[in-house]
Formats: C-alpha cells, sequence, structure tokens
C-alpha cells in the first residue's frame, strides 16, 4: 500500500493520498486509505460552486468497511469527483479522519457548504474539523425517514415544496399548514432534522466494484477518474461560446416572450422588473434578484436576464458556468 501511495504521489502532482493503520506489536493492520487526485481538487477549486454531497457505501469484499466520497456538481450539472476514501467504518473517528485529509486536499473555500445524509458520527466530525462550514441535509434522505411517520400526498407535498422553495416566508407557510395538520410532524423535524434542508435556509461507484481487494478498488476508481477527465477534455473542444451547453440552453429558454415585462432601471447595472403585478429588484452588480434564485444558484431568471441583456459583460455571467 505504501508503493501505491507513492506512485500515486510521483504520477499525479498536488495529489493528497492518506493512509492510517493501527500498530498491533511489530505489525501493521490497514485501517484507512484517502485519495484525493491532484486533478480533482484543482479542478473543483478552479470552476465548480463550494458545495460539496458527502455519501459512503459498505464494502462487500474481505475488507468489512465502507468507501466515502466527497463530489460536486460542475458548471454543466454532471458529478465531479473530489476525493474518495476506504474507512473502517463509519463513526466519529473515521468521518474526522476523512474530514482532515479532504481539507488538506481543497483547504476551506469561500462559502463552502458540506451536504450529506447525516451518515454515524459526521455531525460531530463536521463539528471538529470544519466548524464555521455550513452544514445541510440531503433531503431525500430526511424524506425517506419522514414518510415512515407521516404518509400521504399531503405531507409529500408540503415537504417538498418547503424543501424547493426560495422565499422563507412560503417555506414559514408550508410548514404552518403541516402542522396545523400534524403538529407532531413539526415537532418530528425539529428533533431529528433540524440541519438546513430548505432553499430558503441556504444562506458514483459501480456495485461490482464494492467486491473488489481495497488497492484493487482504489485503483479502479483512479482509472475511471481519469478516462472520466479525458472523456470530459474531447467533449469540451467541441462546445462552441463562452457558456456551458446546459446554461446556453436554459437561457434561450427563458429568453423567449419576454414582452410581458417591463424593466425601470435606476442605473445600468440595478433595475426594478415588474409583470402582472408582481415586482422584483435586480442587481447586476451583486449578483442579486428579489426572488432570491440567483443567490442559490448560478443561473438566472427572467428577471436577471432582462436587465442583463443590456450588458455583454462577463462579469454578470457566475464564472461556474463558463466554458
Amino acid at each position: 500500500m505504501d508503493g501505491f501511495r507513492e506512485e500515486l504521489l510521483n504520477r499525479n502532482q498536488g495529489t493528497i493520498a492518506e493512509i492510517d493503520f493501527d500498530i498491533i506489536g511489530d505489525k501493521k493492520r490497514f485501517k484507512r486509505f484517502f485519495i484525493s487526485l491532484g486533478a480533482c481538487s484543482r479542478g473543483f477549486l478552479a470552476g465548480c460552486r463550494p458545495y460539496i454531497a458527502l455519501d459512503a457505501c459498505h464494502l462487500k469484499g474481505k475488507f468489512n468497511g465502507v468507501l466515502a466520497a466527497a463530489t460536486v456538481i460542475d458548471g454543466n450539472n454532471s458529478i465531479f469527483p473530489i476525493a474518495y476514501c476506504v474507512l473502517e467504518s463509519e463513526n466519529t473517528l473515521s468521518w474526522t479522519w476523512f474530514l482532515e485529509s479532504l481539507k488538506k486536499a481543497i483547504g476551506t473555500p469561500h462559502g463552502l457548504v458540506i451536504s450529506s445524509d447525516m451518515q454515524k458520527g459526521l455531525g460531530v466530525a463536521m463539528v471538529n474539523v470544519y466548524p464555521n462550514v455550513e452544514h445541510r441535509e440531503c433531503i431525500r434522505y430526511l424524506y425517506s425517514n419522514f414518510k415512515k411517520h407521516f404518509h400521504g400526498e399531503f405531507f409529500s407535498k408540503k415537504l417538498w415544496g418547503a424543501a424547493k422553495n426560495y422565499r422563507l416566508t412560503e417555506y414559514d407557510r408550508l410548514l404552518k399548514e403541516i402542522g396545523d395538520v400534524s403538529q407532531d410532524a413539526i415537532t418530528y423535524l425539529n428533533e431529528n432534522h433540524n440541519k438546513i434542508w430548505s432553499r430558503s435556509k441556504f444562506g458514483t461507484t459501480s456495485n461490482a466494484l464494492r467486491y473488489q481487494p481495497v488497492l484493487d478498488l482504489l485503483d479502479a476508481i483512479r482509472e475511471k477518474i481519469m478516462k472520466w477527465f479525458d472523456k470530459k477534455r474531447r467533449v469540451v473542444k467541441n462546445w462552441n461560446g463562452s457558456l456551458v451547453p446546459i446554461a446556453k440552453n436554459y437561457l434561450n429558454s427563458i429568453s423567449k416572450n419576454l414582452g410581458e415585462y417591463e424593466v425601470c432601471r435606476s442605473s445600468n447595472t440595478q433595475a426594478e422588473v415588474n409583470c402582472r403585478g408582481r415586482r422584483w429588484e435586480v442587481s447586476l452588480d451583486e449578483r442579486k434578484c428579489s426572488c432570491r434564485v440567483w443567490c442559490n444558484t448560478p443561473l438566472k431568471r427572467k428577471h436577471e436576464v432582462l436587465q442583463s441583456r443590456f450588458h455583454n459583460d462577463r462579469r454578470y455571467v457566475t464564472p461556474t458556468i463558463h466554458k
């Protein structure tokens, strides 16, 4: 394993590879192995929003541990790997070791947010390693637990609506409607899922690999990442324009039928946008809109497009969706 680690460090500039052993007498017993390839950490820091998802799955081979991973979504809405790790189990010590290794690879980028399924011991590990980083809870995991206690279309519709809404007033309204039907549901959420899980509060490995020996597993993932990056490079060469395709298609789709909107500009970068009795305040310099969508996603809504169409300036385009 030491030899494999040295090869990773020598062949991949900027790679962080950490091994942890238990010492029993004069023997070493493997415990953990963390890998963040240099290309992955550099790519994340240079071109991805700092919103990291943590997940883990159980291994099926002789080493009965878990495979953990840290991933993000890139500018074209694809999964982008940052790091992966084999751990002996999910507990506070193992997650603390994983996060400390991750911190060596990426540091603490401004605005970093970490989302997880609240795995065992991860909450305490987060406080130990990233005390000032926002920790959010995956809504799919939350709902899978919530529906075991509170069934029906009403609870499903209201909970997902509260999670997806960007406005705090709408979140409060939907939670109140849930509480009006069942105060126990609100109590359950407060006691069991008190991390941030709503937009309004925002301030994959093949199963076959899970049966492989640890070194074969780690090297197979490295090879998959290498092939994935090579494929991405060839695809990107054929892209036209300065925006990633998903952003270009999105902006084209929402740029239709804009005639019903009225733009009242107070300056070149600030305006009020009116439509059917509703009004939104847009500031291009601050990249803000009173609808709050632009604060939480790199893509604009119609309100911001109407104001920014008067400018051909990349300053108003979020860097993560540049080609």
